[in-house]
């Protein structure tokens, strides 16, 4: 640190690209005068001979979902409107707050994180840098904008069925699911409980791994695994550029000497059914009160999912079976994975998709076909953007 203004200048040169959703950008509020005064204090502490703290002068968007202190959560949703400002920061914030990280704005997301097309007729949508004319993907959109633009180093997502990997996908960056609890949910509107992962965004690997280190967790050495078990069912069903791109990337891993192998692995049609009964049965729960209350508050497409909900929730049976069922899922993955050190598949089956096909529910179906196991599994997760046209993710 040559000098006190070395924070204030990355931090101000992040606020130069965070754009307000309305116009194409990342966030729902752009906290500039917040995010300089604390990047000034930690230029007063450097200058006095304070040691650099693990993410000093790192750049931090919030999802919309997360607490900020000062802040209401707004969820991207009219059903929040009037909510009370926060008067504490989630435990995810804080704690990388007190690592140097400097919160530089709220950022977008599909509404109440219940999508995953990132689309937001309320709030409004952030715009795919990749290409205007596709989703962003949800429900962490602008989480996933704000580092693909350089407007934040690291942004906080959520990912209940994929909603940290689907947008990290769609922009090309990378996105990371840890284990279940492994990251505090403490301050986290919530959406499933049992399924709701915190997670971390951002355009290279490097600052998740500095971070997840920060945090007190094995980041572990980037290193070539063993033994890579390959997903050759996702592969059969992805379209003919993802399955390109994976098979371009297997292939530069058995050069190297990686071992590749076909584990069983969990039917995908019974993970899509038991994640849909959980998810959609614990969000009715959730969101039980404010949906009673007023279901014009919410946007069309939650307020049929929410409506979808109530009546999956009344089958207590059913709710019951897809536990269990999730219960055997989990066992044939541990089966799996005791074949190999990590497992590879596409994190979508297909390209983004055009905002035309936003509201064809077909659509968001297809788009965590491939990510929900490892949320039923609560296994971590990464998605990695491939350097190929395709884009397409590869989650590990």
């Amino acid at each position: 640190m040559r000098a006190p203004e070395r924070v204030e200048q990355v931090v101000a040169g992040a606020l130069g690209n965070a754009l307000p959703v309305r116009q194409g950008g990342a966030f729902t509020t752009v906290l500039a005068e917040e995010a300089l005064t604390e990047a000034r204090r930690a230029d007063e502490r450097l200058l006095a001979g304070a040691a650099a703290r693990p993410l000093e002068a790192t750049t931090l968007a919030v999802k919309d979902l997360v607490a900020v202190s000062g802040h209401p959560i707004g969820a991207g949703s009219a059903s929040r409107a009037g909510a009370a400002p926060e008067i504490g920061d989630a435990a995810i914030v804080a704690g990388l707050r007190r690592l140097g990280a400097v919160v530089v704005g709220l950022a977008a997301l599909h509404e109440l994180a219940f999508g995953v097309t990132g689309v937001n007729c309320y709030e409004g949508s952030p715009q795919n840098p990749l290409d205007a004319r596709l989703v962003p993907g949800g429900s962490s959109s602008g989480s996933a904008l704000a580092v693909a633009t350089g407007s934040a180093t690291l942004a906080v997502g959520t990912d209940t069925g994929g909603s940290v990997r689907v947008p990290a996908a769609c922009c090309g960056v990378v996105g990371f699911k840890p284990g279940y609890g492994e990251y505090p949910v403490a301050g986290v509107l919530a959406l499933a409980p049992s399924l709701d992962h915190v997670g971390l965004l951002a355009r290279s690997l490097e600052p998740i791994r500095r971070a997840h280190a920060a945090l007190g967790h094995d980041a572990g050495r980037p290193a070539l695994p063993p033994r890579v078990g390959l997903d050759e069912e996702a592969l059969r069903r992805s379209s003919p550029p993802v399955r390109a791109a994976v098979d371009a990337a297997v292939k530069a891993l058995t050069a190297a000497g990686v071992a590749v192998v076909s584990p069983p692995l969990p039917d995908a049609d019974l993970v899509a059914e038991a994640s849909t009964l959980i998810l959609f049965s614990e969000a009715a729960a959730v969101h039980r009160a404010a949906f009673g209350a007023d279901p014009s508050r919410f946007g069309g497409d939650v307020r049929r999912r929410l409506e979808l909900a109530r009546e999956l929730a009344s089958d207590s049976g059913a709710v019951a079976r897809a536990r269990r069922g999730a219960d055997e899922i989990r066992r044939q993955l541990a089966t799996a994975l005791d074949s190999c050190d990590v497992l590879v598949s596409p994190t979508l089956p297909r390209l983004a998709p055009a905002l035309e096909e936003a509201a064809d529910e077909r659509v968001s179906a297809e788009l965590v076909s491939f990510t929900r196991l490892y949320n039923l599994a609560g296994t971590p997760a990464l998605s990695l953007p491939l350097s190929l046209p395709a884009r397409a993710g590869i989650a590990l």
